[in-house]
């Protein structure tokens, strides 16, 4: 089985295509796993909410869900929206394959930037690696699952995920110089890490909605940003 997350039942409708359904918001409630037919694979459906919090939390009762009633999860995919750093590169309403998500909010604060490997504590060792502010996540094809057209560029790029989202300048170009980011969301590192402690491949897709940092109303468009959620699960054949 397949489980589909997304922060918000925003994301979720917009993503999960209606075919014979006529779903609502309503369909996805928060923290609950909806049945849902993933092309020819059965999966799940789960809404975890805003934010890193919210996402670890979710992941961990939706896994937990998952397990006692007896299904067998073998991925996770986890789509939404993204800020860019750069709309000449990564512009409105353009999809990205996620490949590595960086929290840059852990490890030891100097006083002028955190520095994961300074802190004397990993999040996390499995004997063969430590988790510190840095995951790399699965393309489509770790999945057993290959993308049909040119509406998800398969390079890949770096994520940062942050509990504050940046409206500075002077943040943003911090950020960009430490991490030399492409886009910036709430919950992929969560998810992921989540999906890591439980042994599964996480494959992480977002939409671009807007600038980060300060941006006009031309450096915005969240409705259209939704509606290109709608050509993730085309691409990966998951209808």
């Amino acid at each position: 089985m397949l489980l589909l997350c997304a922060a918000t039942a925003a994301e979720m409708l917009a993503a999960v295509p209606a075919g014979g359904a006529s779903y609502t918001e309503s369909d996805f409630p928060l923290l609950k796993p909806v049945p849902l037919r993933l092309g020819k694979e059965a999966g799940v459906a789960c809404v975890t909410g805003v934010g890193p919090v919210n996402a670890a939390l979710g992941m961990g009762i939706t896994l937990a869900q998952c397990s006692a009633a007896g299904q067998q999860l073998r991925a996770v995919i986890n789509v939404g929206l993204a800020g860019s750093f750069d709309l000449g590169r990564w512009p409105l309403g353009s999809l990205h394959v996620v490949r590595e998500e960086i929290w840059p909010e852990y490890g030891l604060h100097d006083g002028r930037q955190v520095v994961a490997q300074a802190f004397g504590y990993p999040q996390w060792s499995d004997g063969r690696q430590e988790v510190r502010d840095r995951l790399s996540l699965a393309g489509p094809a770790e999945l057993g699952l290959a993308l049909r057209g040119a509406a998800i560029g398969e390079a890949g790029v770096r994520s940062l995920t942050v509990a504050g989202v940046s409206a500075s300048v002077l943040r943003v170009q911090h950020l960009r110089q430490l991490y030399a980011p492409a886009l910036e969301n709430m919950e992929g590192f969560a998810v992921a890490y989540a999906a890591a402690r439980a042994g599964l491949p996480c494959l992480e897709i977002r939409s671009v909605s807007n600038k980060v940092g300060p941006r006009t109303a031309e450096e915005k468009d969240f409705p259209g940003a939704l509606r290109q959620l709608g050509r993730i699960l085309p691409a990966l054949n998951l209808v």
